[in-house]
C-alpha cells in the first residue's frame, strides 16, 4: 500500500496495489466490483485527532 499526502487539500490518497487483481483494463467486461469498492472507500468518514491537524491559518506560532 502506498500513501500519498495532498497537503493543499488536507487529504490523503492510498493506493492498494493488486486489490482488484488485474483490474478492468485486463478484459472487456464491465467491472462493477471495482466501482462498488471505490464508492465504499470514498464514502468512509474518519475522526482525525486534533494533534495531527495543522493550526488554522491566520493564527500565530
Amino acid at each position: 500500500m502506498q500513501r500519498h499526502e495532498l497537503p493543499n487539500l488536507r487529504a490523503l490518497n492510498f493506493t492498494v496495489t493488486g486489490i482488484l487483481g488485474d483490474g478492468v483494463a485486463s478484459g472487456h467486461r464491465f467491472d462493477p466490483q471495482a466501482k462498488a469498492l471505490g464508492e465504499w472507500l470514498r464514502a468512509r468518514h474518519l475522526d482525525i485527532p486534533a494533534h495531527l491537524l495543522p493550526p488554522p491559518e491566520g493564527t500565530g506560532p
